[in-house]
């Protein structure tokens, strides 16, 4: 992403607090009390070939009470993902969430674990295409053994949400090829007799 067009979608000031941060964020671990800092680290894949697999990153910063992120894609050669990856980015601009609904369907739930929750808007820009916001919700939840998984909650467009990790050894370790859905889609239903289902990232179109 350029300078130009981040500047274009977050103004001059938060350009600079996201520039900042995201330096922060790859050289520092997480301050006390907010988990959510640093690089968290996701597999793309439904089941299909490593060919068609992603590794997708997600950097969070924070500056008072501003979230940033910036969201990119690893090249993985040696594990036959494509080589480079498809060229989608995202930058995200959010703050602590005032009002957090712990969903049924939530494979966390009944939230105990949720550590921080943190709500905002990703505008994504995938290549040769014009860009689109979501709104989201990073969930991280901690288990009692310490280990981290920050949620993604695909609020609007979207109502799924996929786990990530703090790195890619853990997302792999997780979700080993061949590889399962691991993603909750829907997360909220207004027909209360549909139950929610584990599936891969929904792609291409939103994701």
């Amino acid at each position: 992403m350029s300078s130009l067009e981040l500047a274009n979608y977050v103004g001059a000031s938060a350009l600079l607090l996201l520039l900042g941060s995201m330096a922060q964020a790859q050289a520092a671990t997480p301050p006390v009390g907010q988990p959510l800092f640093g690089e968290w680290d996701r597999l793309n894949s439904t089941g299909s070939p490593p060919a068609v697999s992603e590794h997708e990153v997600m950097h969070f910063g924070v500056e008072g009470n501003t979230w940033v992120g910036r969201y990119d894609k690893h090249p993985e050669p040696a594990l036959g993902f494509a080589n480079p990856p498809e060229g989608r980015y995202g930058v995200f601009i959010g703050a602590d969430a005032t009002s957090f609904v712990c969903q049924p369907a939530f494979p966390f739930y009944p939230c105990q674990n949720v550590v921080e929750v943190v709500e905002g808007t990703t505008r994504y820009y995938p290549p040769h295409q014009p860009p689109f916001d979501v709104r989201q919700q990073t969930i991280v939840v901690r288990d009692e053994n310490g280990q981290e998984v920050m949620w993604q909650y695909w609020i609007s467009p979207g109502n799924f949400a996929c786990p990530w990790y703090r790195t890619f050894d853990e997302a792999l370790a997780a979700n080993p090829f061949p590889t399962h859905g691991d993603c909750v889609f829907p997360v909220t239903t207004h027909d209360q007799r549909e139950q929610p289902s584990v599936r891969g990232t929904p792609s291409p179109g939103v994701h």
